[in-house]
């Protein structure tokens, strides 16, 4: 039985070491096949993880500003709007010049038809211009509020999250000092306090050219 052992090896020798080196060659491919096919769903799983937590940010990032938005549409929005409202009354105020108009009615202190026209023009002017002085200020500060208080929400939830879960950050993100919000806040008072003047003789210039006209 030995005999014919060496037999069938010495005649088919080439056949079995070509089928050895085949099985070989064939078994290391798919041991390579596999250890690639094992990273590539390692780095899809770690991408699909990376993605849906970069989808969780989003959510809350997008739930916070909603959220931002509210508190602002319902406190700090409001407050502003009063206070704009206020200043513009106040440097457009009309009542001393009705105040004229009434007390020009008694005989002993009547206008001259002059001075009622003067006076109803003045009137004129300065009431198409506090009208169109509120829709431009009153649309120019909700529009800066809203932008205001989207930027300092982004800076407040990156704050917050740096510290809960600094990982999911860039390292990059600026950050805001709790002195940059106050004066960041501030300056949602600059059209009320300063800028207010400089829109009302811009607007009655052009009210007056075109009410003269």
């Amino acid at each position: 039985m030995l005999a014919s052992a060496r037999g069938f090896w010495a005649r088919h020798r080439r056949k079995i070491l070509l089928s050895l080196g085949v099985a070989g060659a064939g078994y290391a491919a798919y041991r390579l096949y596999e250890t690639h096919r094992r990273q590539l769903v390692r780095v899809e799983q770690r991408a699909l993880e990376e993605r849906a937590a970069e989808e969780i940010i989003k959510n809350q990032l997008q739930t916070h500003f909603e959220n931002v938005q509210k508190i602002s549409d319902t406190t700090t929005l409001p407050f502003a709007m009063h206070y704009l409202r206020s200043r513009i009354m106040e440097e457009l105020d009309i009542s001393h010049l009705t105040e004229k108009l009434m007390h020009g009615k008694g005989e002993s202190s009547a206008l001259t038809p002059k001075e009622k026209y003067d006076t109803w023009e003045k009137i004129k002017i300065l009431s198409f211009t506090r009208t169109v002085s509120s829709i431009w200020a009153m649309t120019l500060l909700s529009l800066y509020v809203r932008v205001q208080v989207t930027i300092l929400g982004r800076h407040l939830y990156l704050d917050f999250a740096r510290v809960t879960d600094g990982a999911q950050l860039q390292e990059g993100s600026d950050t805001f000092s709790k002195n940059g919000h106050k004066d960041f806040l501030a300056t949602a008072d600059y059209l009320a306090t300063y800028g207010i003047n400089a829109l009302i003789t811009q607007m009655q210039r052009a009210a007056t050219e075109i009410l003269k006209e």
